[in-house]
């Protein structure tokens, strides 16, 4: 099976904070917003949006050394959860243990939001199945290597539950061909938001892709609609 046939598309995300060469650029194509805590406080960015997700902004906070501060993430929530892709669960930077520890009490203080649970090194499979049969999807973090290890096993186990897998910190072409050989479905990065390089070559490529590898003559509007709220799996894995 080919990717022709395996994926109808790969939603690019990007922060939000960029200047008007990069917005330019990104409105080549239809990239999506990453809102995060640590954004300027700004809500100019719902003009002309394609669509969005909520981060948890911990991993700022993790790099920083400094303790997760709820109160600007559950802000987020109440203001622009009814209208998410999905919201990523609150998470210990680099800690599996932690986030997992922690993970049970934010799903019931974010219940019924579509959510991803945080894959972090030492993570397996029976960790995040307990998420993923329960209709949570997955955000694959973590250290580069374990990001990268991890990608194919962890789409598997979110197409087998119909599950959105979602990688983090994709900056780059490459990283862009690894997310579609291991069958996730979306991406986030920083680096295009910052960089026009990057926004303009990634941009290019998410315009080749979508001409080489996607159903032709197909919409973004019905694309993005294929995020079903209440599993919010693509319609082509149900």
């Amino acid at each position: 099976m080919g990717l022709i046939d395996r994926y109808t598309h790969l939603i690019p995300y990007s922060a939000i904070s960029c200047g008007k060469q990069n917005k330019k650029v990104f409105s080549q194509y239809p990239w999506r917003w990453m809102i995060s805590p640590s954004r300027p406080n700004s809500n100019s960015w719902k003009q002309n949006c394609n669509g969005y997700a909520i981060d948890n902004g911990a991993f700022v906070y993790g790099k920083r050394g400094l303790p997760f501060d709820e109160k600007p993430f559950l802000k987020d929530v109440d203001a622009f959860g009814e209208g998410a892709d999905f919201i990523v669960i609150p998470d210990v930077l680099y800690n599996a243990e932690e986030t997992l520890a922690i993970a049970e009490r934010w799903i019931e203080r974010l219940k019924g939001y579509p959510l991803l649970i945080v894959a972090q090194d030492g993570m397996v499979r029976k960790d995040l199945e307990a998420f993923t049969s329960r209709g949570i999807g997955v955000f694959i973090g973590g250290s580069t290597e374990f990001k990268l290890g991890s990608m194919t096993w962890v789409a598997d186990l979110c197409n087998q539950y119909k599950v959105l897998c979602h990688v983090g910190r994709v900056n780059s072409v490459k990283r862009i061909a690894l997310c579609l050989q291991a069958g996730a479905h979306s991406f986030d990065g920083s680096g295009p938001a910052r960089f026009e390089p990057t926004c303009r070559v990634m941009t290019r490529k998410l315009c080749q892709l979508e001409q080489e590898l996607f159903k032709r003559g197909q919409d973004f509007a019905e694309i993005k609609n294929k995020y079903i709220k209440t599993s919010y799996a693509p319609d082509y894995l149900m």
